[in-house]
């Protein structure tokens, strides 16, 4: 009995939690001083909450964050159990100066719907109101008194931030590298009190994976020194100018030598002896360790960026910087109409690979072209070296001969100072007809004939012959075909305005275009279903739903769900056994998709039924 008590509580958990009403907010204290550290923090009762978009902090460095928690909590009120769920992302955030600033507000996205948490007002004092008014104690501590500690070594720990170029173009690599020098090994590295920032760059951590930070030695001033490498980032400067890199704020803790008082210093015996004197003030027994805690500052790097030169710049070019090389290459030069031709372009070299876009292929337009798949093939972490592939699914829909023209690759060159064009070779392409497909020949060509031109045949009575004197001039049909080319000519300015018009408000003539796609993606699902593509029909009919409530209601793919949907229709009041057979009908096409063979809804049924579904809504919405 206690164990299915258990159960229906865990049960009615989610049902509980779904009832509440969504509250998003923002928490941070309202005053505070300059140097003081605070959490900002933003809470939404829910656990569902996706797309989390931070708000542009100034006047404010951002010290850690966001870092983000959830959990569910069960409460006891006057004998019934109250249950809620919250998350929530806190920054950890350091006042840099004085005066009354604004926080904006976060965004987050739960089930589709985007929600703003509320603005902060915070208040920065330039001094701490208590540290004035705190005694000062300066008397000594009684007792056992122990010598000055001397710290040979905290003025030779130190941060250095170095970039291996300052004047880099626009797009060109860069590394950056914040070092630790320290002439001791006894030396710990906390967390970085302050993260460094790279406005105007994109940037790859290089660092980001490695189980221990790459040390070495260096030799400085004539002094030998161990080197640790605590940040290593690439950075692709996006804009020209002078960029500058924030210091890198870090604490480190490490070990001195404190020489101790002598046990043997107050003995009238022991203490005058040279002997124990000597042996307890040597290196061993004299001194002990205590340890030290420093915050460095690494030096800020300003790197002037150069425009990228605007002679000879070529008009595919997309911005790569870098050296690189190309190469095409097709699968198969004969295919048969509706089979699948794969075309790769591979770009290899170093530089800024991440960035690089899919060139522009101009393909024949009898051929169905997909989206390319991006493989990327990186020798490291940042990206810098390496390949990128673009992989091309082609279908050539009619039969003939075509041809690839060369595909062409721009980049910048900043060895050379100018850019380079990579072509490819042409590819030709041989398509035959398909076996049980209607194509055409693409390069078919017609012969016109002229037949009948050297005998003329007499007309044969009956003779259409009029009466002299009976025309048609001064009638009312002759007035009214006079002006009729001048009635159409304006009915055809207002239907052109009209239609100009349509077509300015984008989402109007996305709704209108909403059944025709449907209808053509329901009749290629039928082509599909009687060539026994069983797989594509479904996904094909999937479409034709999905696409008709994206488009109809202007919602992105990325974003519809069945709640959605259900929600759209709802809205428009359309009825609910029609919202039902829709809900329905995507149910069943969902289930059909991955259903065992034999176990699906008969697919000429659920062809029928997704006309029917779509016809009907669409008499409903007009």
């Amino acid at each position: 009995m206690k164990q299915k008590l258990i159960l229906l509580l865990l049960f009615a958990i989610p049902g509980c939690l779904m009832a509440q009403e969504v509250s998003f907010t923002a928490q941070a204290p309202k005053q505070l001083y300059v140097g003081q550290r605070f959490q900002l923090t933003y809470t939404l009762n829910s656990t569902d909450g996706t797309n989390f978009i931070g708000p542009e902090i100034v006047n404010f460095d951002i010290l850690n964050g966001p870092m983000m928690s959830s959990g569910t909590n069960i409460i006891s009120v006057n004998g019934k159990l109250e249950y809620s769920s919250s998350s929530s992302f806190t920054f950890i955030v350091e006042a840099n100066k004085a005066g009354t600033f604004t926080i904006p507000a976060a965004v987050i996205t739960v089930k589709g719907k985007r929600y703003m948490s509320n603005a902060l007002s915070i208040t920065v004092l330039a001094q701490n109101p208590r540290s004035a008014q705190q005694p000062q104690n300066n008397n000594q501590p009684q007792g056992k008194q122990q010598q000055q500690p001397k710290d040979d070594i905290g003025n030779d720990v130190f941060l250095k931030a170095v970039v291996d170029n300052n004047n880099p173009y626009q797009g060109e690599l860069i590394t950056v590298t914040f070092k630790l020098y320290t002439p001791t090994n006894r030396l710990q590295v906390d967390q970085a009190t302050k993260s460094p920032s790279y406005p105007g760059f994109w940037a790859q951590d290089l660092l980001k994976d490695a189980t221990q930070y790459p040390q070495y030695t260096e030799v400085v001033n004539g002094k030998k020194y161990i080197v640790v490498e605590l940040r290593k980032a690439a950075l692709y400067p996006q804009k020209s100018g002078a960029l500058t890199i924030d210091p890198l704020v870090q604490d480190v803790v490490y070990q001195i030598k404190v020489k101790s008082r002598n046990a043997f210093g107050d003995d009238p015996i022991f203490g005058n002896d040279p002997f124990f004197k000597n042996f307890m003030d040597d290196s061993f027994f004299g001194s002990e360790l205590q340890n030290v805690k420093k915050s460095l500052r690494s030096n800020p790097i300003t790197v002037n960026v150069k425009p990228l030169p605007a002679n000879n710049r070529p008009l595919d070019f997309s911005g790569a910087v870098g050296q690189f090389s190309m190469k095409a290459q097709v699968d198969r030069t004969e295919v048969n109409t509706n089979d699948g031709i794969t075309l790769k372009v591979s770009v290899s070299g170093s530089g800024n690979l991440n960035l690089i876009e899919k060139p522009a292929i101009n393909f024949p337009s009898d051929f169905e072209v997909y989206d390319p798949k991006i493989i990327d093939n990186f020798n490291n972490k940042g990206a810098t070296s390496g390949t990128r592939t673009f992989e091309y699914l082609i279908i050539p829909r009619a039969a003939g001969n075509f041809t690839i023209d060369p595909i062409q690759f721009a980049y910048f060159n900043p060895a050379q100072k100018g850019y380079t064009i990579l072509n490819s070779e042409k590819f030709s392409l041989k398509v035959n007809k398909g076996a049980g497909t209607a194509t055409t020949e693409a390069n078919a060509q017609t012969d016109v004939k002229m037949l009948g031109n050297d005998i003329r045949y007499l007309m044969e009575p009956p003779l259409n012959i009029k009466v002299a004197g009976h025309s048609l001039y001064g009638k009312t049909l002759y007035w009214f075909l006079l002006f009729l080319p001048s009635l159409g000519f304006v009915l055809f300015l207002l239907f052109y305005r009209k239609n100009m018009r349509l077509k300015g408000d984008a989402k109007l003539m996305e709704r209108k275009r909403a059944t025709r796609k449907a209808v053509k993606r329901l009749q290629k699902a039928k082509k599909l279903l009687d060539n026994g593509q069983h797989d594509a029909f479904h996904e094909e009919i999937s479409f034709a739903l999905w696409g008709y409530i994206s488009q109809k209601f202007n919602i992105p793919m990325s974003l519809l769900s069945m709640d959605t949907a259900r929600e759209q229709l709802e809205i428009r009041k359309v009825d609910n056994a029609l919202t039902e057979r829709f809900m329905t009908t995507l149910n069943d096409c969902n289930f059909a998709r991955y259903a065992p063979v034999g176990k699906a809804l008969n697919m000429n049924q659920l062809y029928e039924l997704a006309i029917k579904t779509i016809a009907e809504t669409e008499q409903v919405l007009k």
